[in-house]
């Protein structure tokens, strides 16, 4: 599914609502899967903001929180690498609204 996609934190700090507002959102393909996850060592589902054959973003035990009208949110973490090189997980929400732009 062709989505915009806006972050809704950053490094798991709140985002000002204001702010999201003026966000254009990067667009892509939304993929939601289960995979594997060698850390958690259990099934987690993902959900992948994809462009280009390359994941742009990822949401690891996504959950659909809001859905209406072409816009959703999604909640989870995200997992990024910090100063030391060690993976740390931050809360996330994506706000994505279907995109009917034409492909690129």
């Amino acid at each position: 599914m062709r989505v915009r996609l806006v972050k809704m934190r950053v490094n798991g700090v709140e985002i000002d609502r204001r702010a999201l507002r003026e966000a254009f959102g990067c667009p892509g393909e939304l993929v939601v899967m289960d995979v594997s996850d060698q850390g958690l060592r259990r099934p987690v589902k993902v959900a992948r903001l994809m462009h280009e054959g390359k994941v742009q973003a990822e949401l690891n035990d996504v959950h659909i929180v809001w859905l209406n009208e072409g816009r959703m949110t999604l909640n989870g973490f995200e997992r990024q690498q910090n100063g030391a090189r060690e993976s740390v997980d931050y809360c996330q929400a994506w706000l994505c609204t279907l995109d009917d732009s034409p492909h690129s």
